[in-house]
């Protein structure tokens, strides 16, 4: 899920000899796109991702400086860091393209050491506040109780891998049984369960070597995690054994030996709830193919769901095609 090609650089110049000199400096280390005007840079925006936009200030028809505030405006460009290389170096010309939005301003005549230095120390500087900007939205997105990211990053990263097609399987997991639980051993218990169980799944992710794998928190005590699909029978079994392997310590030593939790219902009668467990329902994406972050949600409840019906810690993966 992380990128880690060439990046891409769009050059928006109308003088052909700026072209050509600008790519002979950056072919080697970056993929380079062209524009000669404003239309032409909107149009080079709209297909292809573009990490970094050099332009000149003196385009044909709109000047580079209101262009650059053009893109400032735009949500879909407004991150994307913009050097000013051109022969206009002024003062007045310097301070005019960084109240455009500009993050740098070269002028001309350049060399090509200056500007590979400057195009790399910006792209630097924009991708850690990207991470930043990253890292915040998932702080504000995280479960408190287990810290792991929540619905929004649910959906984005469940997405991403529809629109990628990757080949992944997308796995609901659900606990068992838990409100008898918290039911007789209190919310604050049932929180340790809760925590146990997301360090399961993180464990087992880490433990196959599923490098890249999304795991994140609903809510209460459901999650999602993706993993790549020849990994998932090996990630599922590891999880169910840490499971059942690790209840126990939840559990005083009379209600874990007789497999149950004794609990009266509102008309009184005695219930036995059996241990916490965990069931799992999923989606293989390379077997079924889906458009949509919630279609991906309906099967794999769909799945959990029957799952469910079986004791114990299980999986089940849909079928269908």
């Amino acid at each position: 899920m992380i990128s880690t090609g060439k990046k891409r650089i769009l050059v928006a110049d109308g003088d052909i000899l700026n072209l050509a000199t600008l790519i002979g400096t950056l072919k080697d280390n970056y993929h380079i796109v062209v524009a000669k005007d404003a239309p032409e840079t909107f149009k080079q925006l709209k297909k292809n991702h573009v990490d970094m936009i050099l332009l000149e200030t003196r385009l044909a028809g709109t000047d580079g400086f209101e262009l650059c505030r053009q893109l400032k405006a735009d949500l879909q460009t407004k991150s994307i860091p913009v050097i000013f290389i051109t022969a206009q170096s002024s003062v007045a010309d310097e301070e005019k393209g960084f109240e455009a939005g500009a993050v740098d301003y070269i002028a001309k005549p350049f060399n090509a050491p200056t500007v590979t230095a400057r195009i790399k120390h910006q792209l630097k500087h924009s991708e850690a506040i990207l991470e930043l900007q990253r890292l915040h939205q998932l702080a504000l997105d995280a479960n408190p109780n287990t810290g792991l990211p929540g619905n929004n990053s649910i959906r984005e990263n469940i997405q991403k891998v529809i629109d990628d097609q990757e080949p992944v399987c997308i796995i609901y997991a659900d606990l068992d049984h838990f409100k008898a639980y918290n039911d007789n051993y209190g919310f604050a218990q049932g929180d340790h369960v809760i925590v146990f169980t997301a360090n399961v799944i993180k464990v087992a992710l880490q433990l196959h070597n599923c490098h890249g794998s999304f795991l994140g928190h609903i809510g209460g005590d459901d999650f999602v995690f993706i993993v790549p699909v020849e990994k998932y029978a090996a990630v599922a079994e590891e999880i169910i054994n840490r499971i059942d392997g690790g209840m126990e310590e939840f559990y005083n030593a009379e209600d874990f030996a007789r497999g149950y939790v004794v609990a009266i219902n509102r008309e009184g009668e005695e219930k036995h709830h059996p241990v916490v467990s965990l069931s799992m329902g999923g989606i293989n994406l390379q077997q079924r193919k889906v458009k949509a972050a919630f279609e991906v949600i309906d099967i794999c409840t769909e799945m959990k769901t029957t799952a469910k019906k079986e004791a114990g810690s299980n999986i089940l993966i849909c079928q269908r095609k």
